[in-house]
């Protein structure tokens, strides 16, 4: 069995933004455990444990379910907490940009093909990227980073590929790795 997901990985350049401005985050937030950058990335649809024989199925019905889009942008900016900021549990940093209804549809293609092969995914769709998970914390502290950098952008960038990953969970968080790139049509 792999633990599987289906995601909009970030290029590099985002990444790093992120993980810059997450370091200054990280002194005023120490009960957070953060993502590490390379692991950052929209999540379109989380499949858990698949078998390994089903992947190919997955990642070409993946496939060819987005390959007549097109490639959009997107920016990530501002940001949020899960359930609220009266509860945060996650720390967020949000999806904007003239791509965004272009990115629920490739959602719900993604969420239709993984229907097709026997792998239905139901949760909630709320494009954003996840900074760090809380395990205790002040509210108000919280809400004093979330309000202050309601305005804070990571950047623009181009969503051209739809990826089918593996989560392996390990003592020192979990790790991702590709198992199959998904592109959209031509630009």
């Amino acid at each position: 069995m792999v633990r599987t997901f289906v995601a909009v990985g970030l290029p590099e350049g985002v990444r790093s933004a992120i993980a810059d401005q997450s370091r200054r985050w990280e002194a005023t937030l120490p009960n957070a455990r953060w993502v590490r950058a390379e692991n950052l990335h929209i999540t379109m649809a989380f499949l858990g444990d698949v078998a390994e024989a089903a992947v190919p199925g997955l990642i070409g019905a993946v496939g060819e379910a987005v390959g007549g889009a097109l490639p959009f942008s997107l920016e990530v900016r501002g940001l949020g907490a899960f359930p609220s900021l009266r509860r945060p549990r996650v720390l967020w940093v949000g999806i904007v940009g003239e791509g965004l209804s272009r990115l629920i549809a490739l959602r719900e293609a993604v969420v239709g093909a993984c229907a097709g092969v026997g792998l239905p995914t139901d949760e909630a769709f709320h494009p954003h990227v996840t900074l760090a998970r809380f395990r205790a914390g002040k509210v108000e502290v919280v809400s004093a980073v979330v309000t202050k950098q309601e305005g804070w952008s990571g950047g623009v960038f181009g969503v051209s590929e739809v990826v089918v990953y593996a989560s392996e969970l390990s003592a020192s968080g979990p790790r991702y790795r590709m198992l199959g790139g998904c592109p959209l049509g031509a630009w």
